[in-house]
């Protein structure tokens, strides 16, 4: 899909850093996460937000937190 509008040089320079670093993003994606950046949402918010859809659990994030989830009660 591609963005309504183009990007910037700035956002060219570094979409295409975190490609040269081993991140495959897609352009609309990285455009969405530019724009909580400059909207000044906290760091940390977009990183569990990313973890979130990744579906990546808090707990393998926490140094201290297991990676063993415990098995949740779904009544089946």
């Amino acid at each position: 899909m591609a963005p309504s509008t183009p990007l910037s040089q700035e956002q060219q320079n570094v979409l295409e850093l975190t490609q040269l670093a081993g991140l495959d993003i897609q352009e609309d994606a990285f455009l969405i996460l530019w724009e909580l950046m400059q909207s000044d949402v906290a760091p940390m918010l977009v990183l569990q937000l990313l973890k979130s859809l990744a579906g990546v659990g808090t707990e393998a994030a926490s140094p201290t937190g297991s990676s063993l989830a415990a098995p949740s009660d779904t009544g089946a």
